[in-house]
């Protein structure tokens, strides 16, 4: 989960490796919909398609192209090569498993059902990988986390050693235990994606993630630049630029900071941090200058307001800075550096008894903001402890992080699907970031998921699902454990 230092950090991954933690719900809602709608009509579309200029390829080879669409999790392909295999009579149990794929990517449940059903008894490793990887696939679509990590475990275990191994599940396993908190779980499988596909960009943005979060600052960094190395021109560019000013601005590298957020898209955000770069480096006109193009465009922004009150201190034009701070705290009441800044002001001016109460004030949130982070590392070594992760969720509300209180009550419900109070405490959230324009039964987060569809038919709480070992492997990266650290 994000921490203080990500103010305005965009924590979304693409659906290939997270599914939209931070997206607004009716916007995740409308794309499932707008996407088994869309994958429906292609299916329609290519019945007895003509495979026309790939009609040299053998059935192995269409079969192995669709295991790598599926990697792609690109439906389309997956539906030509299985059609190509149909017209060539190939193989009726790799049909099967194309058909399943489909199905379950267009949300038809039962016809997903019945082909895994069918294919429950081969001896096909290939055929067995992936049906766990689809029926996983399936629970995670119905909600049910925990039966969706143990066909995932599965999948892996069977397909450890195909060439190449069944990548879909490590990309789904990775997204789930970020949702849950699980980092070094996330990680391990994160690390994993890499090795299979080390052209794969975006893993290393997720990753990338993960360690800025925790403040590895250069193993983040490494990780974004070998993101921007693989994919120079992805259309999240800007937002890992940006993570590279950040991190470059914590290890007070600050041209280093300099050059990657000149390379940014112009924004409110990125002038802040550019102009703190500028400070920094002596450049106080130019600092100045980029300030006044933040706040002139977006009165509100967090780190500009924060800069300017700093300079304006060190400048000891304290009522100005007084100004500033309290302006700011009325669109950011809840952050404990702009009160401790505040609080310097007001000693300047020889006001004791403002400077105690903010001073008092950012001690309190501070305290908050340590536990936070403290819980976010002991969440690692504990990936079922709910009431850890409903404090955590508690603690983002108390120090001004919705967002990150959202995701952690999402994981509480990941865990315990009857937590009643996480479910509330999610749809309140969510009513209140939408002004109030959206009723609460609009954004109703379900206490409990129905009972997905196993492969063999029966119900969940029958299945013997693989445990999950907390090891780590030697060559992935390992989180702090106990440290608290400074946000």
């Amino acid at each position: 989960m994000n921490t203080y230092n990500n103010q305005d950090k965009t924590d979304s991954v693409t659906t290939e490796v997270m599914l939209g933690r931070n997206a607004s719900l009716f916007t995740v809602l409308a794309i499932t919909v707008l996407a088994a709608a869309s994958v429906s009509l292609i299916d329609k579309r290519t019945q007895g398609l003509n495979v026309g200029a790939i009609d040299s390829l053998t059935t192995e080879d269409h079969f192995r192209q669709a295991i790598q669409a599926i990697h792609a999790r690109h439906t389309p392909d997956v539906i030509m090569h299985r059609n190509a295999l149909s017209q060539l009579d190939g193989p009726a149990e790799q049909i099967k498993l194309l058909n399943a794929f489909t199905q379950a990517m267009a949300d038809d449940v039962q016809a997903a059902a019945e082909s895994i059903q069918e294919l429950k008894d081969s001896t096909d490793k290939t055929i067995s990988t992936y049906i766990y990887y689809i029926a996983g696939e399936m629970a995670f679509r119905q909600k049910n986390y925990t039966v969706a990590i143990g066909y995932l475990q599965q999948a892996i275990q069977l397909g450890d050693d195909l060439d190449p191994p069944c990548l879909p599940a490590y990309q789904l396993m990775a997204s789930l235990h970020y949702d849950q908190g699980n980092m070094q779980h996330a990680m391990d499988a994160a690390t994993r994606v890499s090795e299979i596909n080390p052209d794969n960009a975006q893993i290393y943005r997720f990753m990338g993630m993960i360690q800025q979060d925790y403040e590895q600052w250069e193993d983040a960094k490494n990780a974004y630049r070998t993101c921007l190395e693989k994919d120079p021109y992805a259309d999240y560019r800007d937002t890992v630029l940006i993570g590279l000013g950040q991190i470059s601005l914590k290890l007070r590298e600050y041209a280093q900071a300099k050059s990657y957020l000149q390379q940014a898209v112009a924004t409110p955000q990125v002038w802040a941090l550019r102009a703190e770069s500028e400070f920094n480096l002596g450049n106080l006109g130019v600092a100045l200058e980029l300030l006044k193009q933040s706040l002139d465009t977006n009165p509100q922004q967090r780190d500009a307001i924060l800069l300017k009150g700093t300079i304006q201190v060190q400048d000891k034009q304290y009522n100005d800075a007084i100004t500033a701070l309290l302006e700011g705290l009325e669109y950011h009441p809840k952050d404990d550096q702009l009160m401790y800044k505040l609080a310097e002001a007001y000693r300047g001016v020889s006001d004791n008894e403002n400077a105690e109460k903010y001073i008092a004030m950012s001690e309190e949130l501070r305290q908050k903001r340590e536990r936070f982070s403290k819980l976010n590392t002991d969440a690692i070594a504990e990936p079922t402890n709910v009431e850890m992760r409903l404090e955590l969720g508690k603690l983002a509300e108390e120090i001004g992080k919705p967002e990150l209180a959202i995701g952690w009550y999402q994981a509480v419900l990941q865990l315990d699907p009857t937590r009643e109070e996480a479910a509330k405490s999610a749809n309140r959230i969510l009513v209140e970031q939408s002004g109030g324009t959206v009723t609460e039964e609009a954004t109703q987060v379900p206490f409990a998921p129905q009972t997905p569809v196993l492969p063999n038919g029966a119900s969940d709480s029958n299945t013997q699902l693989p445990v999950l070992v907390p090891t780590t492997p030697q060559n992935v990266p390992v989180l702090p454990k106990n440290e608290g650290k400074d946000e």
